[in-house]
């Protein structure tokens, strides 16, 4: 394909050169050939004074009409032309000839001339003619009145055979630079494709799953910035494609472990290694592994179905204020019987426009985290306040932190900072909580120093349509 646009645009761009090239070296060769013409008129125009001189010393008596007949052939003779008057009142030598030559077939330039004007043509004199004739005519005066309609006229092939070298010369040339600007058009043209034929290999190695293949193309003009564009958009395919393969086996490692835990007790049950009290514990270790990976599969789905744009949400006016202590309450037993204290605050009431369920799942997620992955003593405080038009809730803790390597992945699939405050966890929360968030055209951020304590805020608008 790229073969057929690079012969295509060559034979395009060939085709189109050739054309105006040929149109130029048409123009400047019949440009030349009317500056001949021109010097052939006006040598004309020159010899027709002659003429008009000797008319008027034949009328004064200086000339004869034998001697005045005589300059004329010698005028014919020496400049290769003819010459030709018609009228009545022009008597040679001794017989009454009224004319000189012969008359020209357009009787419109008699008329014309008779009229006491100046005329130029290159045309044929007569029909007989066998080309055309640059032809001059001009009135002979006396006493101011027209007394013939002289014409001078001479063959416009010997003009053309002055400036046939002059045009075959411009012909060889344009022939000439014909072949250095094909060359020069391969050379553009197989520059301005090599970028689309870049983009195009590299398409089809992505195609093919090599999701590293890159374009080189420089410049500022719209090729480079499609390159650059192509690159951005193989980039995110191979962050994409980096996170589906590390999702994959993230989810084989998490659903390993409580596969192999409920397979363990049953094979232990099956060769009656197990005591009935060992029994019941390894019954109800496997029935909690069983829900950790219930709730596994579950939230797997639930982000696929967030990441597809599946999630339909309940819009309906939301007291913030409210359902942030109905979260912290539903958890209070849970913070009282691990040793921690959790309390909410709100300095007024709050409501916007967003889907409670989902809110209430941020919330007891985000208190739910803090909860299960801080010591004992732990003071836990869920605070909503408003930020001029933005509702921000806080989820803090004085626990033990969290390093600042962690914190750009938080909110990554799976990704847990370590492996002794995330054990019991999916690994997806944050994630979900992330798309709930901005889902009701909210951020969310997270804060934290190792010692002191961490801080989720989430910022939502208080009308979100």
């Amino acid at each position: 394909m790229l073969n057929s646009i690079f012969r295509k645009w060559l034979w395009a761009s060939a085709c189109i050169t050739l054309v105006v090239l040929l149109l130029m070296t048409a123009a400047v060769s019949w440009l030349v050939q009317r500056n001949y013409y021109k010097q052939g008129m006006e040598r004309l125009n020159e010899q027709s004074v002659y003429v008009e001189e000797a008319y008027q010393q034949h009328l004064s008596g200086e000339l004869t009409a034998a001697d005045f007949r005589k300059e004329l052939k010698q005028l014919e003779r020496e400049n290769k032309v003819n010459i030709s008057l018609v009228g009545k009142k022009v008597k040679f030598l001794k017989q009454d000839l009224y004319e000189v030559g012969v008359r020209p077939d357009v009787k419109s330039w008699i008329d014309t001339v008779s009229g006491g004007e100046r005329i130029e043509h290159i045309s044929k004199f007569r029909k007989e003619d066998n080309g055309t004739m640059l032809v001059v005519g001009f009135p002979l005066m006396k006493n101011d009145q027209v007394t013939a309609a002289a014409f001078i006229y001479s063959p416009s092939a010997d003009v053309r055979a002055l400036a046939e070298p002059i045009r075959r010369s411009i012909w060889l040339i344009a022939l000439a630079c014909a072949g250095p600007l094909i060359l020069l058009l391969w050379l553009a043209t197989r520059r301005f494709v090599r970028p689309i034929r870049q983009i195009s290999e590299a398409a089809a190695s992505i195609a093919g799953g090599d999701f590293s293949s890159r374009v080189h193309v420089t410049g500022q003009d719209e090729l480079a910035r499609l390159g650059d564009s192509f690159n951005a958009m193989a980039g995110r395919m191979e962050r994409i494609e980096d996170q589906r393969r590390r999702l994959i086996m993230e989810i084989s490692h998490e659903l390993r472990t409580p596969l192999t835990s409920i397979r363990g007790t049953l094979q232990a049950l099956r060769d009656g290694l197990l005591s009935g009290k060992e029994q019941e514990e390894f019954v109800e270790l496997s029935l909690g592994e069983s829900v950790r990976l219930g709730r596994l599969i579950d939230s797997i789905h639930e982000l696929s179905a967030f990441e597809e744009h599946q999630i339909k949400f309940d819009w309906e006016q939301v007291d913030l204020t409210e359902l942030t202590e109905q979260s912290a309450q539903q958890l209070r037993t849970k913070a009282e019987s691990a040793g921690m204290r959790l309390h909410a605050q709100a300095d007024e009431r709050i409501v916007l426009r967003g889907d409670p369920m989902r809110l209430r799942q941020v919330l007891l997620n985000l208190i739910g985290n803090a909860l299960e992955h801080n010591a004992s003593g732990t003071e836990v405080c869920v605070r909503v306040e408003r930020k001029e038009r933005k509702a921000v809730i806080t989820v803090s803790d004085n626990g033990q932190g969290i390093a600042a390597e962690h914190l750009p992945h938080l909110f990554e699939r799976l990704y847990k900072a370590e492996s002794s405050r995330t054990s019991r966890g999916s690994g997806l929360g944050l994630t979900i909580v992330r798309y709930i968030v901005q889902a009701h055209g909210g951020t969310i951020a997270v804060r934290s120093e190792q010692g002191k304590g961490t801080a989720f805020q989430v910022e939502l608008p208080m009308t979100n349509f």
